[in-house]
């Protein structure tokens, strides 16, 4: 009998897989701030009125970064997409108003495409799921503004303390 070298994997789950490490790729090379609001939201659950009022941030800045942590690792040339993506973040803000909800049920009904297109937008979301939980899965997210970009600036102050302390001791 035969021994297999390899382990069989169905071709499905091995491209689902590429996917989903380029994805988090994708979300790993966003802005630290951005990656914060999005796992947030994402794995927290929290609103954006909620996350803009624990990181002392407008409104339109969580409406902004979250729409970027959507768009990660897919192509900017489909406007139809890029169109869906910009309602769907809209429709999830408590700035909302009943006249941008007609606008877009207009928007939606005009076209079999758009409809595609923001179900395509649902599943996309929900598909960032996994993602996030790998990006997050330590936590990191979770503190206030220190936990943005120190890693840079620590190295820069530690570099200009070292350099003090060193001039300092053979002044």
């Amino acid at each position: 009998m035969a021994r297999l070298l390899l382990p069989l994997e169905h071709p499905a789950a091995a491209a689902e897989h590429l996917a989903d490490d380029a994805l988090l790729h994708a979300l790993k090379r966003l802005p630290r701030r951005v990656q914060q609001v999005f796992l947030l939201n994402r794995l927290d659950q929290l609103d954006f009125a909620s996350i803009a009022t624990r990181l002392d941030l407008p409104l339109a800045s969580i409406e902004r970064h979250m729409a970027q942590a959507l768009q990660a690792g897919h192509s900017r040339h489909d406007v139809l997409a890029s169109v869906a993506e910009q309602w769907y973040m809209r429709l999830q803000s408590p700035r909302v108003t009943a006249c941008e909800r007609i606008d877009f049920r207009r928007w939606l009904d005009a076209a079999p495409a758009n409809l595609q297109a923001f179900q395509q937008t649902e599943l996309r979301w929900r598909s960032l799921l996994p993602a996030a939980r790998q990006l997050g899965h330590d936590g990191w997210y979770r503190q206030g503004r220190a936990a943005l970009s120190l890693g840079g600036c620590s190295v820069a102050v530690g570099l200009g303390v070292a350099a003090l302390l060193l001039f300092g001791y053979w002044a």
